[in-house]
């Protein structure tokens, strides 16, 4: 099984990150942990891999192996919900897990956020929402 969890680095992530080894355990399943930024300026793949997101998501993906899960970090730029859903019907993905919010979700007042809405209603993937800790 291939679970594809995608994160931002919001208050949801830790959450995102727990269930993620959950289900990786349950499911004795490959994780393909994603984190998507929309084309801010034109870097080399070297560069990328260098920046505060790279570096955090390579850490997140550190903690998961930790606790016993098979964990790839994936760092993408573009569209993020599009770049997303191409990813994880590229991986082949038998799951998704988003959180219900994250940046500029702190209060909760809507059910999800744009780009978990977004995955939710436009994947052929089933499709796992954590919600907010309050």
């Amino acid at each position: 099984m291939k679970i594809v969890a995608t994160i931002d680095f919001s208050t949801t992530s830790e959450s995102i990150l727990k269930n993620t080894a959950i289900y990786a355990k349950i499911f004795d399943a490959e994780v393909f942990l994603i984190h998507a930024e929309p084309i801010k300026f034109t870097k080399n793949s070297e560069e990328l891999d260098h920046t505060q997101e790279a570096v955090m998501l390579k850490k997140d993906a550190r903690a998961l192996e930790k606790v016993g899960v098979k964990v790839t970090p994936v760092f993408l730029e573009g569209p993020v919900c599009e770049t997303i859903m191409k990813e994880a019907q590229r991986l082949e993905a038998d799951l998704i897990i988003v959180g219900a919010h994250g940046h500029g979700g702190a209060h909760c007042k809507t059910p999800v956020g744009d780009i978990s809405e977004c995955i939710l209603l436009h994947s052929r993937i089933p499709v796992l929402i954590v919600p907010c800790e309050l």
